[in-house]
């Protein structure tokens, strides 16, 4: 079962463009956009479980270079 979420993302400043660029290459990332507001990007994540999906935002969202702190909101519909 498909698993899906959107992950809010605070980046340093100045970072945004850069930091999208990777988040978009990571595999299951199905959107991503530079917003306004709290957080600086938002980002669709698809994942085959919670732990895959746990490990996609934690290895490779979190460890992008600019990347201040992140938010997962799950998809329950």
């Amino acid at each position: 079962m498909t698993v899906c979420a959107f992950a809010h993302i605070q980046v340093k400043m100045g970072k945004a463009n850069e930091v999208i660029e990777a988040i978009k290459a990571v595999n299951g990332v199905k959107e991503a956009h530079i917003v306004t507001g709290e957080f600086d990007i938002i980002a669709k994540i698809e994942a085959d479980d919670l732990k895959s999906l746990g490990d996609k935002v934690l290895k490779n969202i979190h460890t992008i270079k600019g990347v201040y702190r992140t938010v997962t909101s799950m998809i329950v519909t």
